[in-house]
C-alpha cells in the first residue's frame, strides 16, 4: 500500500526536492534568511506570507566534516544476476497440453469465456484462451468451483453474482452468466536460469529489448548496476543525515513546520484532482489508510526532510558555498528530466528562481559532505535501504 502511495507521490515530489528550501534573501547585515516578499501563492511551491529565520540561529552545528559511513557493497554477482533472471522468470510460465480430460481442484484448465449481464457481454468479461487455475480464487465466487468435475471440450453455463463491495460499481452485487467452453487442462512449466532458451526470451522478453538469452543476462546485470548505484547514492545520503541528527541540534522556526505540512498537502490533493480525477478521502479509502494516518505520516516526512534542509542551510552558510552557473544550470536540467517540466523556464514559473537555486545549493552542499566523507563500503555489511512510507 505505502509503496503504491510513494509511486503516486512521484509526480509530486519535486516540492518534497524544494520546498525545503524557501525563497530567501540576505538582508543588508547578511544574517537573515527570509521569505517575505514572495509574489508566488500557489499550492505548488511558492509560499504566500512565508516565515522568517535566521538559520544560525536556528541551527547548532556540530561535527560535519569527515563523517565517518559504513555501508555494504553494492557489487552486482553472476549470483546476483541469475537470482534475478530466476525471479523474472517465475512470472512466465509456459503451457504443456495434458491428456487429461476431467478439471479437478488445482488443475490449469485453458477456456474460454463471454461474461452476459440481461443477456449483454459486459466489459472485461470475455476472453479466449485464456489459462485459470482451479482454486486460486482469481475469478469470482463460483466460477472455479463451477468448473470442478466438467469435461474438456464441454460447455458450460454459470450464473453468478458479483459481490456487492465489487470494484466496479456497475457490476457490484449483480447477477450475471458466463458461458465457459473448456479448451483442455495443461501444465504450467516454467523456465529456469539453466534451461531457458534464445526462442523462449524472443518470445516474452522483446520489448524489453531481449532476444537471446546473453542479451537478457547482460541487459539484467546493467540494471542491477544501475539500482545498485541509485541505492548506493540513497544509502550514503541517509547515513550522512543520520550522523548529522547526531551532532547537530535544530530549533525549527515557529510555523514553518505547519506551513511546509500544508503546501504539501496542498500539492498532494492538487495532483490527485488534475491527475486522477479523485479525491483524497477516496483515494485514501482505495489504499486502505485513514486521513490520520496519512497526516501522520506526511507530518513525520516533512519534519525529516526540513530538519535536512535547515542543517545543510546552516553549512552552507558556514562554508559560503553558493550556487555556480555551471552546476545550477546542469542541476536544472536534471531536475526538468527527472520530474517531466517542459524546460527550465516552466521550473523557474512554477517554484521561483530563489526556491531552485536554493534547492541546487543543499544538493551541492551534501555532495560536499559526502566528498569529505570516510565511507567504507563491506561486503559483510546489508546493503541496501527500504525506504516504504507513504510519503516519500
Amino acid at each position: 500500500m505505502k509503496k503504491k502511495m510513494a509511486v503516486l507521490l512521484a509526480v509530486v515530489c519535486a516540492i518534497s526536492l524544494i520546498s525545503g528550501c524557501g525563497e530567501k534573501k540576505d538582508n543588508s547585515e547578511g544574517t537573515e534568511n527570509t521569505s517575505e516578499g514572495t509574489d508566488s501563492a500557489d499550492a505548488s511551491g511558492g509560499q504566500e506570507g512565508a516565515i522568517s529565520y535566521d538559520v544560525e540561529e536556528c541551527v547548532k552545528l556540530g561535527d560535519y566534516m569527515g563523517i565517518k559511513v559504513s555501508l555494504g557493497s553494492y557489487e552486482v554477482t553472476d549470483e546476483s544476476v541469475k537470482s534475478t533472471i530466476e525471479s523474472t522468470l517465475a512470472s512466465y510460465p509456459s503451457y504443456e497440453d495434458t491428456d487429461k480430460t476431467t478439471v479437478e481442484e488445482g488443475d490449469v484448465v485453458n477456456i474460454d469465456y463471454e461474461g452476459l449481464k440481461d443477456g449483454v457481454a459486459f466489459e472485461g468479461g470475455t476472453a479466449q484462451g485464456s489459462n485459470l487455475e482451479i482454486g486460486s480464487n482469481s475469478f469470482i465466487d463460483g466460477f472455479e468451483d463451477g468448473l470442478i468435475g466438467k469435461k474438456v471440450g464441454e460447455d458450460v453455463k454459470l450464473d453468478l453474482t458479483f459481490p456487492e463491495d465489487y470494484g466496479n460499481a456497475e457490476l457490484a452485487g449483480q447477477a450475471v452468466v458466463f458461458n465457459v467452453k473448456i479448451n483442455k487442462i495443461v501444465n504450467e512449466v516454467y523456465m529456469t536460469y539453466d534451461t531457458v532458451t534464445d526462442e523462449f526470451v524472443a518470445s516474452n522478453f522483446v520489448n524489453d529489448g531481449y532476444k537471446t538469452v546473453n542479451e537478457m543476462i547482460e541487459g539484467t546485470r546493467k540494471q542491477l548496476e544501475s539500482n545498485n548505484e541509485t541505492n548506493k547514492q540513497t544509502d550514503t545520503e541517509n547515513a550522512i543525515f543520520e550522523e548529522l541528527h547526531k551532532s547537530c541540534t535544530v530549533t525549527m522556526p515557529d510555523g514553518l513546520l505547519d506551513q511546509r505540512i500544508q503546501e504539501y498537502k496542498d500539492q498532494y490533493v492538487q495532483n490527485l484532482k488534475s491527475s486522477y480525477n479523485m479525491e483524497l478521502a477516496d483515494y485514501l479509502g482505495s489504499m486502505g489508510m485513514t486521513e490520520e494516518q496519512f497526516n501522520d505520516q506526511v507530518q513525520q516526512y516533512i519534519q525529516e526532510s526540513l530538519t535536512n534542509q535547515l542543517i545543510l542551510e546552516a553549512i552552507a552558510k558556514k562554508e559560503k558555498i553558493e550556487a555556480d552557473e555551471e552546476g545550477y544550470t546542469a542541476y536544472m536540467k536534471d531536475v526538468v528530466a527527472d520530474f517531466g517540466y517542459e524546460n527550465e523556464d516552466a521550473l523557474i514559473k512554477q517554484y521561483g528562481e530563489d526556491y531552485v537555486k536554493n534547492a541546487y545549493i543543499s544538493d551541492k552542499t551534501l555532495n560536499y559532505l559526502i566528498e569529505n566523507a570516510k565511507i567504507t563500503y563491506d561486503s559483510n555489511n546489508a546493503a541496501g535501504t527500504d525506504v516504504d512510507s507513504a510519503v516519500e
